[in-house]
């Protein structure tokens, strides 16, 4: 099944936190996205909240993973734009971006961004807290995949 889209959380799935940014699992990852023929990932981490977060991550954090991963980054969507995203399919209208995050979590937030954004597709998550699942969406024909970064070899 060829994969269209490939998303990376950001802390412990390849850096260790925000603040301190280490690397952590890069190889795994990177040999994952060598195996996927990965030409460029987004980033889908609850870690950047928003648009002051995206712009953190562009000049703090990007370039390394770039080169650590040897793959570019193609967008680094926040998750203000995750909830507007969500709420535009479901209509849910949350309070904040924390019971946004306690609600939906990372499997329900990224389904719904897949369903809205890449209907049709194959989209993979590689974080380190979903379980490795795959789901097909039958009516759009749209596949979610979700990779636990613990699990890669």
């Amino acid at each position: 099944m060829m994969v269209n889209n490939v998303f990376l959380d950001l802390e412990e799935t390849v850096i260790n936190n925000w603040d301190e940014g280490f690397l952590v699992h890069t190889s795994k990852v990177r040999d994952f996205l060598k195996a996927q023929n990965v030409k460029g990932w987004t980033v889908f981490s609850f870690a950047v909240w928003d648009a002051s977060d995206v712009a953190v991550f562009q000049k703090r954090h990007q370039r390394f993973l770039e080169k650590a991963l040897d793959c570019p980054v193609l967008s680094c969507p926040s998750c203000q734009d995750f909830m507007e995203c969500d709420t535009e399919k479901t209509g849910v209208r949350f309070d904040s971006l924390t019971d946004f995050i306690s609600i939906r979590g990372k499997v329900g937030a990224f389904t719904n961004w897949c369903a809205v954004n890449h209907s049709g597709q194959h989209s993979v998550l590689v974080d380190d807290v979903v379980p490795n699942a795959v789901w097909t969406n039958k009516d759009t024909n749209t596949t979610v995949e979700f990779v636990n970064v613990l699990q890669l070899t």
